[in-house]
């Protein structure tokens, strides 16, 4: 009775919210363009905007406002705190049951919203106002399966629906969403119940306010179905993504105006076939605009851009970069990780090589999440974050990070990098290579070669290529580092080729876990 009682609540809620329900929409709409020529997307969370004791619109408002100036073009506003919908939902009336005044949760941030909510404060509304006030398009873009904190059946930010049904789950364990296991308490996608929910948020947010678009978010968390039903699944997913794609051509039409769908999936085709995302079935059928391949959350260069290229005919292809390169967890509740963040000549290299590399445009993700002060001035750097002409003339630092393919190694390791600096027309002062080992080197003298050239090690006099944006404990000691010289003329504009080898791996083995090269203006 639960179940069917949920269905008709969630049905009536949609036809309700199809007729107009909400605020936000009404007319003249805004025009978008009939050709998707979007070059940098921008994911903003809104769980940003909770941690605030006291919030406010033009709080909210100005993590939109400091982008109007830069390249980005289209921000993909993501409408919760993990499942927590931080907007008036009729859909999930969650937020309403919040009480001001009562205890504190052992998630303050969560309090701190819901608060503001209940003083009819709409995130949503509001950074849609900011988004038209400083000429950018506005997308909703939505977690299909968030995975935070499903092994804590008592953390705050879980909405009703996932907490009332446990039915709908994959599994009811402990067992963190990261491994290759079924039972985990993520939603499971072939239930009608599951989807019918996530197409009446998504209609909700559509019909209540003037959307551009709306992005799929299939990398929070990329798990949808057990392993036994993978391949109905696919099938089931595709009928899914052509709902959603059916409703944004029926808003379209409607508002006259055309709405993109955009779907945010795992770095290669290989693993969106593994969560059953069946992209170039999805592209054939025209039912997506533009794919934004996403390495989930730490940044690397390491997206398959070509192979996406050479399976789709009709979507646009984005590169993503993400605000950290590496963390690492340290004692205490208040700042559990240490956090490597990546640094403007680590963007200017990334968007450069992703550009070479076939990729239409660019994407952000948790670009903010970076320390508060920090936040302006790294939003300059994007003021020209698309230009290729002008990312040339900066400096860069060209990236390899661990567990995406190249490393960890053992002992040795040849990576090909797309390089697309031409240092015989744009003079650079100089280059330097930086090797990364799991543990202690200082026994191990490396041999790196780039493109047949033996190079000379040297010892710069700090540890990083560029200055760190904070310094903290994710960064390792010199012992753990060795650094090349890179003449200048060994480059190549294009593809390179750098060899890395332990000549004596037998007396003393080493693990390769990354691996930067750095030009310098």
């Amino acid at each position: 009775m639960r179940t069917t009682f949920t269905l008709t609540v969630i049905t009536l809620l949609s036809i309700l919210v199809s007729f107009g329900a909400g605020a936000s929409t009404k007319e003249p709409f805004h025009p978008t363009s009939e050709t998707v020529d979007y070059k940098c997307i921008f994911n903003h969370e809104l769980l940003i905007i909770c941690h605030n004791k006291t919030n406010s619109a033009a709080y909210i408002k100005s993590f939109i406002e400091k982008l109007k100036d830069t390249d980005v073009d289209a921000i993909m506003c993501c409408p919760t705190a993990w499942r927590t919908n931080l907007f008036p939902s009729e859909v999930d009336p969650t937020w309403e049951k919040y009480r001001p005044g009562q205890p504190l949760s052992k998630f303050r941030s969560y309090d701190y919203i819901m608060r503001y909510l209940h003083t009819g404060g709409d995130p949503v509304k509001e950074t849609l106002e900011a988004c038209r006030n400083s000429g950018k398009d506005f997308f909703i873009s939505y977690r299909m399966n968030d995975h935070h904190y499903v092994d804590d059946l008592e953390w705050p930010c879980h909405n009703d629906f996932w907490r009332d049904h446990p039915e709908y789950w994959l599994g009811d364990s402990n067992t963190s969403p990261y491994t290759k296991k079924d039972n985990i308490r993520l939603f499971n996608y072939m239930l009608p119940q599951v989807r019918d929910h996530y197409f009446a948020i998504i209609q909700e947010l559509c019909t209540n306010y003037d959307v551009d678009g709306v992005e799929l978010d299939f990398q929070r968390f990329p798990k949808f179905f057990l392993q036994k039903d993978l391949k109905q699944g696919t099938a089931v997913m595709t009928a899914f993504v052509k709902r959603i794609r059916d409703l944004l051509d029926q808003l379209g039409r409607k508002r006259n105006k055309t709405l993109r769908l955009c779907i945010r999936v795992p770095e290669t085709l290989a693993k969106c076939r593994k969560a059953g995302l069946d992209v170039p079935g999805w592209d054939v059928a025209k039912l997506i605009d533009m794919i934004n391949v996403s390495s989930f959350y730490f940044h690397t260069m390491e997206l398959d851009i070509e192979d996406f290229q050479a399976n789709t005919k009709h979507a646009k292809i984005y590169g993503e970069m993400n605000y950290v390169t590496y963390q690492r967890k340290r004692p205490g509740p208040k700042f559990p990780f240490a956090r490597r963040y990546t640094t403007l000549p680590i963007y200017y290299a990334s968007a450069l090589n992703l550009f070479a590399r076939g990729a239409d445009g660019l994407s952000l993700f948790n670009f903010d999440y970076i320390p508060r002060k920090q936040r302006l001035p790294m939003a300059e750097g994007l003021k020209r974050i698309t230009d290729v002409e002008y990312l040339k003339t900066q400096s860069k630092d060209y990236v390899i990070t661990r567990n995406f393919g190249s490393f960890p190694a053992h002992n040795e390791k040849t990576v090909h990098l797309i390089i697309p600096d031409d240092t015989k027309k744009i003079t650079f002062k100089r280059a330097l290579l930086r090797v990364e080992t799991k543990a202690d080197c200082t026994k191990v003298r490396l041999g790196v070669w780039l493109n047949g050239n033996q190079l000379k090690p040297c010892t710069p006099k700090t540890t990083t290529l560029f200055p760190p944006l904070a310094k903290n404990k994710a960064y390792v000691g010199p012992e753990m580092l060795q650094f090349y010289t890179v003449p200048l003329d060994a480059l190549i504009a294009g593809e390179n080729e750098v060899k890395i080898s332990n000549p004596d791996p037998k007396k003393n083995g080493c693990t390769l876990y990354g691996m930067e090269l750095a030009l310098y203006r």
